[in-house]
């Protein structure tokens, strides 16, 4: 997959099937749609595209929205990679270009990227004030040579896999729901910054993760989690919020990594959060909280156990059923 981050660099002779949008989060909806768009590029010999746009343009607009992203734009990257697209293009979203016509950026789409199908959704729409809806494309595209596919969205169990419900799901920390509509575990990538050293002073010492501002992080609480250090991965217990023990600071992602014991400051971690064990909680006395964080990390690890043994019953099925 290459990786374009200025579309006016950007010059393909080979015809192009492409998507555009958002993505924030590739989940199972964008890998749906993502799938679809390599499918027809290969029955047409065609190159496979995405134009993700960055920032997201609900925060650029409405630069007071509550929203929080699920990806850095590096994450998104970084998943999208395995999926098989040909190119990806980042497409930096600010005010003036909220202002470009959907006509002058469909030509450029057409002139840079060989452009000759769009796959979208129904309600798809891009350029100044959304102008460049699905029967403006179907239009436009008849004028210059493209034609508009409209994929219809992506189900699980009756729902509409979205963004929108996903962000819902991790901000409750319902790690099961979200990571079913994630194909994945809900995750934090994040450097590790010195702390107080508490963690340390009671018996767990924690790597203290900063946050990318606007990036969402799960509801206040403790978690099972597992932690990836450049290509190694660990178990560990997490403890997400406050602290209202000691001192009720700002909001923290904190990780106690397990059967781990080397320097990890200004490292770069991923934290894949498994399951919610129980809410962040204020308690009567340092000795009380030492207890309930040893019962924390004997919990941790049997969930830990339990999916990782269910992750391999499940890769021994996948294995049998292709027989």
């Amino acid at each position: 997959m290459e990786i374009f981050r200025d579309i006016n660099t950007v010059q393909l002779h080979r015809p192009t099937v492409l998507t555009i949008g958002s993505f924030d989060g590739i989940h199972r909806g964008h890998q749906y749609l993502i799938g679809r768009v390599i499918a027809r590029a290969r029955e047409l010999n065609a190159a496979s595209a995405l134009v993700t746009l960055h920032p997201h343009p609900k925060i650029v607009l409405h630069p007071n929205s509550p929203m929080r992203y699920l990806s850095t734009i590096e994450e998104r990257l970084d998943w999208l990679a395995p999926l098989g697209l040909d190119y990806v293009i980042v497409f930096p979203f600010s005010l003036e270009t909220s202002q470009v016509r959907a006509r002058a950026f469909i030509e450029l789409l057409v002139t840079r990227l060989h452009l000759i199908e769009i796959l979208c959704g129904k309600d798809f729409a891009l350029g100044y004030k959304r102008e460049g809806n699905v029967e403006f494309l179907r239009a436009l595209g008849r004028e210059l040579g493209f034609t508009v596919t409209v994929v219809e969205p992506h189900t699980l169990d009756g729902q509409i896999v979205s963004s929108t419900r996903v962000r819902e799901l991790i901000a409750q920390g319902e790690m099961d729901a979200a990571t079913r509509l994630l194909g994945r575990y809900p995750s934090v990538r994040g450097r590790v910054i010195e702390g107080d050293k508490r963690g340390r002073a009671l018996g767990f010492p924690t790597a203290n993760l900063a946050i990318a501002e606007r990036r969402l992080i799960p509801a206040d609480g403790i978690y099972a989690v597992r932690v990836k250090i450049g290509e190694q991965w660990y178990g560990g217990a997490a403890n997400v919020g406050v602290r209202p023990t000691f001192d009720k600071g700002h909001r923290l992602v904190e990780v106690y990594i397990f059967d781990f014991d080397a320097d990890l400051y200004d490292q770069v971690i991923e934290v894949h959060f498994v399951k919610r064990l129980r809410p962040e909680k204020k308690f009567e006395s340092v000795d009380a909280l030492i207890e309930q964080m040893k019962r924390d990390v004997v919990e941790a690890r049997a969930v830990l156990a339990q999916t990782e043994q269910r992750g391999i019953i499940e890769h021994e099925i996948a294995k049998n059923l292709e027989r």
